[in-house]
């Protein structure tokens, strides 16, 4: 089951790849505006949602996509 916080994450994860892929300045600032409104979502509902070896640490620290992350966490493998 997927919680809020892993929605929020998962989400932030998604626009954190088109800040990477955006090819205007508009875009480019739409989506890190997107990004920044879910980790504020983040860091004010759920108090250390980015601790060390958790999935929103793995998106936020290291950079990681959310399957990346999850399946970092769990030492699975997950459907992409």
């Amino acid at each position: 089951m997927i919680s809020n916080q892993d929605y929020l994450i998962q989400k932030y994860s998604e626009a954190r790849e088109k800040v990477q892929e955006a090819n205007t300045d508009t875009g480019l600032n739409y989506w890190r505006g997107v990004m920044d409104t879910y980790h504020n979502l983040l860091s004010t509902a759920f108090e250390g949602w980015a601790a060390p070896d958790s999935v929103g640490y793995y998106v936020f620290i290291e950079q990681m996509t959310y399957d990346e992350a999850l399946n970092q966490v769990t030492g699975t493998l997950v459907d992409c």
